[in-house]
């Protein structure tokens, strides 16, 4: 939180539309419908169930889950991301909102499930934003919703760690990353410097990397106790070598359908 003395935190400015020209191509459509696909597979969501997808950023998951006919919404503090979401939806007015996920406007009990994906809770610096965040996810679950948690992993992400890595993207913008790791705090610190033609700048992170017993203690602290864990989008079991650490957490004793129904 910011005191009104201390520099605001960097996730305030950083989600802008630089941000979206460097991630954007990292992201295609046949990814985010493999994404979606898992996500409504994984939480065994009925036809029609009320999604809350938050934060959204640009919407590619939100845009899939209204197409597959469920009544999805996205919420986001970016309104550059926003903006572009609303661009992809006929339901842009109803379905989106400006929103930090640590204060949700949204009513109790709201929503069917909730989803965060892509690290979001990776953001904030104390680990009470993050606590506060989970309480409203559950917060605005209804009796027997799901909470759905993606994020990349401290075993993972340390076993291949590079310190620079450079890329181009396919509009021939060219990104040089440098990171360092502070290992006591957690904390993968990164920047990267990008040029497309006379154009460049640079964008800033500090991101803090979880293992899973880390994620389950904040799902506990707030208030989740059936949490189930998968290591991809297939619903195969997560180890320390997974390519992702996805948490579904359960909301009171009436449920969707349990996944495992469907092996």
């Amino acid at each position: 939180m910011n005191d009104g003395c201390s520099p605001a935190p960097w996730w305030r400015t950083y989600f802008d539309d630089d941000w979206f020209r460097l991630h954007e191509p990292l992201f295609p459509e046949s990814l985010s419908r493999v994404e979606a696909g898992g996500i409504i597979e994984l939480l065994g969501l009925p036809a029609g169930a009320r999604i809350l997808d938050a934060p959204c950023g640009w919407g590619r998951h939100t845009k899939l889950f209204r197409e597959a006919g469920y009544d999805a919404w996205g919420a986001d503090l970016s309104h550059d991301l926003l903006r572009r979401s609303r661009g992809r939806s006929h339901r842009a007015r109803s379905a989106g909102a400006a929103a930090d996920i640590r204060a949700l406007p949204f009513p109790d009990r709201t929503f069917d499930a909730v989803v965060n994906v892509f690290t979001s809770l990776g953001l904030f610096e104390d680990e009470r934003d993050d606590v506060r965040a989970l309480r409203e996810a559950r917060r605005v679950l209804r009796t027997g919703g799901s909470f759905l948690l993606e994020s990349m992993h401290r075993d993972e992400v340390m076993a291949g760690y590079a310190e620079r890595d450079r890329w181009t993207l396919p509009d021939g913008t060219r990104v040089d990353a440098e990171r360092s790791f502070d290992a006591v705090a957690g904390i993968s610190h990164e920047v990267w410097h990008w040029r497309r033609g006379s154009r460049h700048g640079e964008k800033r992170h500090a991101l803090r990397l979880r293992t899973a017993t880390s994620i389950a203690d904040l799902l506990r602290r707030a208030g989740f106790r059936r949490i189930e864990w998968y290591g991809d989008w297939n619903g195969e079991p997560f180890t320390h070598a997974s390519p992702h650490v996805i948490a579904v957490a359960r909301s009171g004793r009436a449920g969707l359908r349990d996944p495992a129904a469907r092996r």
